[in-house]
Parts: C-alpha cells; structure tokens; sequence
C-alpha cells in the first residue's frame, strides 16, 4: 500500500508540474493577434445554479465578438442571469434542451456550447475562434486540465501543445461549432436523453463532410466540479449510447484514446486571403 500510495504522489506531482509548464507555454498565446473578422456567436447551455456560469457568462461577455446567450435554467432564473437566460425549468435531457435553446437563434459563425460547472482562462473565446480560424477547425473543444473529469484520454491537455487536428472532439464540456458544421450536426436527435455516443456520430459526418475537428490543449478548461455522470446513472447513459450507436453510422471509440493527428507545437499563422 504505501509503494502504491507514494506512486501516486509522484504521479501527482507530475501532473502539477506538467501543468505549471504549460500554464507558461500557453501564455504565449496572450501575443497572438486576434484581429480576425469580427464574428457572430450564440452562446447556449444549461445550469442549476448560477455559480460557476456566471463566472463564464462574464468572461464571455469580454469578447470582441457579437455574443449572444441563450441559456436554459433548470430551475427559476436568478437574477444576475437573468438577460442571458431564455428559458426556465428545463428539465429534458441535454440535447433535447439544447434543441429548444438553438430554435430561432438565426444564423451564427459560431455556436458555442458549454456545460454550467467549467472555468475557462481570460480571453478565451476571442482565442479559441483565432486558434480554430487558423487551423481551419469547424468543430473544436478546449482540452481539460490534467486533474479534470474528462471521459477520454484524447481530451486531456498534453504537454507543451497549443492544439492538435483530431478525428474527434467531445460533446461537452465546452464545444465549439463552425456554422458549416452546425448545419450537419443540428438539431440534434430528439430521443437522446444523455447524449453519450452523439460524438462518435459526429465524428463520421465530420470526416464524411471533409471537415477539420481539433482540440485546444493551450485554452484547456477546469472541470472538475462533477464528475462525469454525477447528475444521472452512467448505466442509463452507456445504454442510451450503445443503442444509439447501432443505428447510425459512427467512428470507433478508438479515436478518442488516440494522441490526435496533427500535434501543433507553435501559434499557427493566419493563412493570407
């Protein structure tokens, strides 16, 4: 036990300071001119309490984008949320909700879709859409920190990367979606509850369409306020995906264990007109 014990702290500290190096790397990131074409996006998602998405809200709201919110409350609407809210007492499953969420919402760049219970570092989306204009990404997520609760190994942040072309990118916690992409993702399928095995599916149209997915290991998100599945039953979920998966054409789950394509070590240039 205490072999075991005293291997787990030296893998825990590796991780600290893989996280500490990057945390230096990705501030290089700061220096990247975001001076692109101002962009279009609506913001969606949906929350139990306003804490932490009030936080992100705010951090969003900095953008030099036009960002437009239109989140779903669980329960009544708080106040300090309440001109980013659009609907209350959203008690569907998550894409179902998303699907009331995007009716309407018109035709954005960008759709970005994020979990109540992330932190995202300052200037993230102004960063992500440059990162994801310059590698020609349609649909993209940041990576999760090393000590965050992500469900694959491919959505972890890898050491001394500012992002990687991938074959797969998840369906949370924060999803970014290119309006060429949206126009094959959405809506999504109404009789998914819990979503699990939509990302796989994604990741077949995607490759089928011709388009690029990529994850963003130097704008990596903290999410490690719930584990995954902490708010339904994993086994409801991991049938809901089989099930899914047996009628619709998906990548392997393969992919989502893999390092990426493309591992992007340096800020890519914008590529000229």
């Amino acid at each position: 036990m205490r072999i075991r014990l005293k291997g787990y702290g030296v893998k825990r500290a590796g991780r600290h300071a893989a996280e500490w190096v990057d945390g230096i790397y990705s501030r290089g990131l700061d220096f990247m001119k975001t001076d692109g074409p101002r962009r279009s996006v609506v913001v969606v998602g949906i929350y139990r309490e306003a804490e932490p998405i009030l936080s992100m809200v705010n951090e969003l709201r900095k953008s030099r984008h036009d960002v437009t919110f239109r989140l779903g409350a669980m329960g009544d609407i708080p106040p300090e949320l309440l001109d980013a809210t659009t609907h209350s007492h959203m008690n569907a499953g998550k894409f179902q909700n998303l699907n009331v969420l995007t009716e309407g919402m018109g035709e954005p760049d960008w759709l970005l879709i994020i979990d109540d219970d992330v932190v995202a570092r300052r200037g993230f989306l102004d960063t992500a859409i440059e990162l994801c204009e310059r590698l020609d990404l349609a649909l993209a997520q940041p990576a999760q920190t090393r000590f965050s609760n992500a469900n694959w190994p491919l959505t972890k942040q890898r050491l001394m990367t500012v992002a990687r072309e991938t074959e797969f990118v998840e369906i949370g916690p924060v999803t970014l979606v290119r309006a060429d992409a949206r126009h094959l993702l959405l809506p999504f399928p109404a009789d998914l509850r819990y979503g699990w095995g939509l990302d796989f599916h994604w990741a077949h149209i995607m490759k089928d369409a011709g388009l690029r997915l990529g994850v963003l290991d130097g704008l990596a998100v903290v999410h490690a306020s719930r584990k995954v599945a902490s708010t339904y039953s994993w086994d409801a979920a991991q049938q809901e995906g089989r099930e899914y998966l047996a009628g619709v054409p998906h990548l392997p789950t393969t992919v989502a264990k893999a390092n990426g394509i493309v591992r992007h070590r340096f800020v890519p240039q914008r590529q000229r007109a």
